[in-house]
């Protein structure tokens, strides 16, 4: 079977892990073949070797270094899911006010650029000079990160609706309420998602920012702490593990998108198969 024959899935599915591969190889021979200290750089394999093989470091139980582990995720998962609900709602809200306010597009929009345009990390300590340490301040740095996305992609996509669509919804007394559920909002769905492709795995990276700078929990806070106590394998593993969520994350995003938009927006080879049938 070629490969333009497989499903589309399994070809997303066989690049990513192709992809996955060529990054863990280039890892480890990068590491391998240059002459940098291995006390302080850690390979694919070291990972490996940390959560799975007894005694290779400290604590001697893989197991409990996994155990140890599991907590820290747990925390930067809820960090990051707090963010991205934050986000994606107040980008979904803008989004459409924008869409229906012109006034409220050209006072706020500018305003949006502005603060797309700081350094995460510069704004950062403003936003917990306001809150403090606590999930308010995850989420807000968190959702930094999502609300731009969001807004010019669901933006763009509710300005995208058909002009003929639009024409007939008006033609039969639909006011804007009616157009916006009944024919902007569906159409903005792609863009949905590919504003959401973008969020989701800077979500993890803000949650772990906020971690590494004003919190002792998570995956961010250990990451500084393993640095302090010059623990690299569990550093190293760390950093894997942010990569590997980020990416996760994407994962589920694109899995969301095929469940949600496999009957309203089919594939372009189904559309091709059901004109040939005709």
């Amino acid at each position: 079977m070629s490969a333009r024959r497989l499903p589309r899935w399994a070809v997303t599915l066989l690049t990513t892990l192709v992809t996955l591969v060529v990054l863990l190889a280039g890892w480890q021979l990068a590491i391998t073949l240059t002459d940098v200290s291995p006390y302080l750089t850690k390979t694919p394999l070291d990972v490996w070797n940390y959560l799975f093989v007894d005694g290779a470091f400290d604590p001697a139980s893989a197991a409990e270094r996994r155990a140890e582990l599991l907590p820290m995720i747990g925390v930067t998962l809820f960090h990051a899911g707090v963010g991205l609900a934050f986000g994606v709602s107040l980008g979904l809200v803008g989004a459409v006010v924008m869409s229906v306010s012109r006034t409220v597009r050209a006072t706020f929009l500018p305003i949006a650029l502005v603060l797309q345009t700081v350094p995460l990390i510069a704004m950062a300590p403003v936003v917990y000079a306001v809150f403090g340490s606590g999930v308010v301040t995850a989420a807000v740095i968190a959702g930094v990160v999502t609300f731009f996305p969001l807004l010019m992609n669901v933006g763009a996509g509710l300005g995208a609706a058909g002009g003929d669509t639009v024409d007939l919804v008006r033609a039969y007394g639909g006011g804007r309420l009616r157009l916006l559920f009944s024919v902007q909002l569906p159409s903005a769905l792609p863009y949905l998602f590919a504003g959401l492709k973008i969020a989701a795995p800077a979500t993890v990276s803000a949650a772990t920012l906020y971690e590494f700078l004003f919190s002792f929990e998570g995956l961010g806070a250990n990451l500084l702490t393993s640095k302090s106590y010059s623990d690299y394998g569990l550093l190293w593993t760390l950093v894997a593990t942010t990569i590997a969520l980020a990416l996760a994350a994407y994962g589920l995003v694109v899995l969301l998108e095929r469940l949600v938009l496999a009957g309203r927006f089919p594939p372009e080879s189904a559309l091709a198969r059901r004109g040939d049938s005709r």
